[in-house]
């Protein structure tokens, strides 16, 4: 299966184009969602545990990463990648003028593994016929919400 694309005109963003220039870049759509009853559901047809176990499993699963990386804790998942907290602060004349007001909101960073890796290498794409598809509603960004 391929990533679907479109393609959008925006501003030329080289240094040396012409002023109001404007280019056709490609930008992916995912044109469907998978929720997490349905995502549990096809995990369980590939295995011998009900519904149920697998919800049971990934919320134990959510908890626990909660829980580490509050603690500052690498989550490291095999070939899914890694999960971790960071966060970077505004600077002081001198040490004893810092205090943890100072720091930035904390962030989640995840850093893909071998199998997340391997699937973006082969990524495959494919032109959306722009005539029979209909641009999703809302002012929302094209990339997932994680929550």
């Amino acid at each position: 299966m391929a990533l679907s694309f479109h393609l959008v005109k925006r501003p030329d963003m080289r240094k040396d184009a012409a002023e109001g220039s404007k280019l056709f870049y490609a930008q992916v759509r995912s044109l469907k969602k998978l929720d997490f009853n349905k995502l549990c559901d096809l995990i369980a047809v590939r295995s011998t545990a009900f519904i149920g176990d697998v919800m049971l499993v990934i919320e134990g699963l959510l908890s626990v990463m909660e829980e580490r990386l509050e603690e500052g804790d690498v989550i490291q998942m095999g070939r899914l990648g890694n999960f971790r907290m960071v966060a970077g602060s505004k600077g002081t004349e001198n040490e004893k003028d810092f205090n943890v007001s100072l720091f930035n909101k904390a962030r989640i960073v995840f850093s893909p593994g071998t199998m997340l890796n391997e699937i973006r290498k082969n990524a495959k794409y494919e032109k959306m016929d722009t005539e029979t598809t209909t641009p999703p509603t809302g002012g929302g960004s094209d990339r997932p919400e994680i929550e």
